[in-house]
């Protein structure tokens, strides 16, 4: 029996549907069915969460056992039950994985790099914000209405910080150990970072230079303008590195995230040091 089956035997014996279960898990009811369909694999804690609802044990889901209970199992003393295997924090499943480290599957790979990207864009979002409120500041002098606006804005960029701050990690141990991945997985990942790795760069690098010019060089040359319209300028190089901060945070962030994966060990190393 595939883990596949084992898990759409297991849903079913629940009584649980696919968007049932997926709404415990914590993902999408497609991610269900790609796993009882054999096209993709749960990561770590999704198998443990698994043999808890399906009442299992991590062996039987990882074809080493017979498909015992975790009743049965207690009962006749032959293996931990999934319960304690789990609350220990790892688990015999999960110690043998990470043996040789922290075991990253392709779907977990992609779901923390698609949770870094949004983690970052949103990073990039608030100095754009803050850029487009002083932007609205410098207009207030033609309107209250920009006054306004630019308050409003503000504080949209601060409860935005707030929230990336605030919100939980799933990740974190991603940051914290040696990962472990198959090796197609890492190769798969290397090559996309390789065919991206110069525009992050690019848009890290622009977007800095941007960032630094609107901040520090843009205000210098405000004695081209008219007095009157020197306002305009500023507004203007406010908008300028608020654009180029979105760019260097984004890049930098992701860029960083695909790092992690793909040169773990050298990563690790340099910070400790």
């Amino acid at each position: 029996m595939t883990l596949g089956e084992k898990l759409q035997k297991g849903r079913k014996e629940a009584g649980l549907s696919q968007e049932e279960l997926a709404e415990q898990l914590g993902v999408s009811r497609q991610a269900v069915s790609r796993w009882e369909n054999d096209n993709g694999y749960p990561e770590m804690e999704k198998m443990i969460r698994l043999s808890q609802i399906y009442r299992v044990s991590l062996d039987y889901l990882a074809g080493n056992a017979q498909g015992q209970s975790t009743e049965a199992m207690a009962g006749n003393g032959e293996k931990q039950s999934t319960e304690a295997m789990a609350g220990n924090g790892e688990g015999q499943f999960t110690e043998a994985m990470a043996q040789n480290g922290w075991y990253v599957s392709a779907e977990l790979a992609q779901n923390f790099l698609a949770y870094q990207k949004s983690k970052y864009a949103k990073a990039g979002i608030c100095f754009l914000l803050a850029g487009i409120s002083s932007v609205f500041s410098y207009m207030g002098i033609y309107s209250k209405a920009a006054y306004a606006a630019s308050t409003l804005v503000g504080i949209a960029a601060v409860i935005l910080g707030i929230s990336i701050v605030v919100s939980d990690n799933p990740y974190k141990k991603i940051w914290t150990e040696l990962l472990n991945f198959d090796e197609k997985v890492l190769k798969q990942l290397r090559v996309e970072f390789a065919e991206n790795k110069k525009r992050y760069k690019g848009m890290l690098l622009g977007g800095a230079f941007v960032l630094l010019a609107g901040l520090l060089f843009w205000p210098e040359l405000y004695y081209i303008f008219p007095e009157d319209l020197r306002h305009i300028w500023y507004a203007a190089g406010d908008a300028v590195w608020g654009i180029g901060g979105y760019f260097a945070v984004y890049a930098w962030g992701v860029r960083r995230a695909y790092r992690v994966l793909t040169v773990n060990e050298e990563y690790r190393r340099k910070k400790k040091k």
